[in-house]
């Protein structure tokens, strides 16, 4: 069963607010809000978040956006700009509180599209690659 590299993108993309996870035997992805029509409580909702976590053969979860693949996505796209953006963007990703400060400089320098449409890009060969790393087949 091939599992589809936009949903998993898109799961990837919003993995700050969802934990989503991949289920290897129907290749779909699962994200917790998305509980059984019966999860109406939180102890239901909690219940079934135990159970995807604790069949870990079956049920894969998917690494939050902003913990690794969102820094590696600015200093790509950083790196990819020209000498005098590069000079502006770089230097925030080196200190403190880079996120918020490069997203800011980012709509300063009117490359906020641009950047949104390199993220997607990048969130998609993330997607790709976990597949492959996970030996998952996909279908784009």
């Amino acid at each position: 069963m091939k599992i589809s590299l936009t949903d998993l993108a898109h799961a990837i993309a919003r993995s700050d607010v969802v934990q989503s996870y991949v289920d290897l035997k129907e290749g779909r992805v699962i994200a917790l809000p998305d509980a059984p029509a019966d999860a109406e409580d939180d102890a239901a909702a909690f219940d079934y978040a135990m159970q995807l976590e604790e069949d870990y053969e079956r049920y894969l979860p998917l690494a939050n956006l902003y913990d690794g693949v969102e820094p590696d996505a600015m200093r790509a796209f950083a790196e990819a700009q020209s000498a005098a953006m590069k000079a502006r963007l770089l230097p925030i990703l080196d200190a403190p509180g880079a996120a918020p400060r490069f997203r800011q400089q980012v709509r300063r320098l009117l490359l906020e599209a641009k950047w949104k449409a390199f993220l997607q890009d990048y969130v998609r060969e993330v997607a790709r690659t976990f597949c492959e790393e996970n030996e998952i087949e996909y279908e784009a």
